[in-house]
């Protein structure tokens, strides 16, 4: 059965103040509110097939913001004349279809799709399935020193003519439909990593002896891989006993986590376990709304407890003299009253 494949690109409005709102008890902040979509249906050679445009008017953000209205173009009078968002959107996901694999240039489209069918009281677990066709391009066109990858950049680098605006949603659609006429298509998503596949690639980068790798999906809060004990406990991977964690995490990158990891029955002991495990976490939130960690155990060598060591120094001293700085200024504050 053949894919169907839509692309899509969104044109969204912000306000001046941010928009919190309550996604099933937690608080989260609304990236930006729908107010033009352009999408294709194409086949598997990227030829098209349909297309979609539509430009809708907001609930929220009901002004036009000046750097909005200066990169896309639109006029207050464009968001006005717009069809109700509520009614659009729903127009849009019938014309997706209910099996529908979207693609975008990029991965910051879905996210705000999801949110704003949330806040229109519309299903919001639609897409299931996309893909950042930018990894599609790079694995090959692999991208050079100096390189830009914004939509308009690659597209005149691959010499394709300029002959449709750019930040127009449908116009953009198109100009990446024409990008994927000029790759291996079928190979590039039959290929395409899965999110469990690109957690694992960053959590457990060879080489290293890894054990118990495993994904936890659907989670609202972001600390809820170190507070769910399902998710923070892990057992030896040489004993099977509960593995005791240091009380120093140190920050892996802008998503992780780990720390060194004692088992009480192998400490000491001399065995694979016996100077301590790394315990590492990943996060990933691709849809914008929940929550994915990944975890596994790192057995570990000299060089790496030997960078333990001075990077869990370097951490505490780092406390301490926010410590001591913190306090200065409470006794400055407390004189100066």
């Amino acid at each position: 059965m053949p894919r169907n494949l839509v692309l899509f690109d969104l044109e969204w409005n912000i306000g001046y103040q941010p928009f919190i709102f309550n996604y099933h008890g937690v608080q989260q902040t609304f990236r930006g509110e729908i107010i033009e979509i352009g999408a294709v249906k194409i086949d598997e050679d990227a030829n098209v097939l349909d297309t979609f445009s539509i430009h809708l008017r907001p609930r929220i953000f009901r002004c036009l913001q000046h750097h909005i209205a200066k990169v896309t173009g639109l006029t207050q009078e464009d968001l006005d004349k717009g069809e109700p968002i509520i009614q659009g959107l729903r127009r849009f996901m019938k014309w997706c279809g209910p099996d529908a694999e979207f693609a975008e240039w990029g991965m910051d489209d879905v996210p705000v799709l999801k949110q704003n069918l949330f806040l229109c009281n519309l299903d919001e677990s639609r897409p299931t399935v996309w893909y950042d066709l930018q990894q599609l391009f790079l694995r090959e066109y692999p991208r050079k020193e100096g390189e830009g990858m914004k939509l308009e950049n690659v597209v005149t680098r691959m010499g394709i003519p300029l002959e449709r605006p750019f930040h127009d949603a449908l116009s953009d659609t198109l100009y990446t439909a024409d990008l994927c006429r000029m790759l291996d298509l079928r190979a590039g998503l039959a290929a395409y990593p899965s999110e469990e596949d690109t957690l694992r690639q960053s959590l457990c980068p060879t080489p290293g002896d890894y054990r118990d790798f495993k994904v936890f999906r659907g989670y609202l809060d972001q600390s809820m891989w170190k507070l769910d004990p399902v998710i923070g406990t892990m057992a030896c991977p040489v004993c099977g006993t509960a593995l005791q964690p240091d009380d120093v995490w140190l920050k892996k990158g802008s998503s992780g986590w780990y720390t060194l990891s004692q088992c009480p029955v192998c400490k000491g002991r001399g065995g694979e376990a016996g100077r301590g495990v790394f315990q590492k976490y990943r996060m990933s939130r691709r849809d914008g709304l929940h929550w994915a960690f990944a975890r596994c155990v790192q057995m570990p060598d000299d060089a790496s407890l030997v960078r333990w060591k001075k990077q869990k120094a370097q951490y505490l001293e780092r406390q301490r003299l926010k410590a001591e700085r913190q306090a200065a200024e409470a006794e400055a504050a407390r004189h100066i009253f």
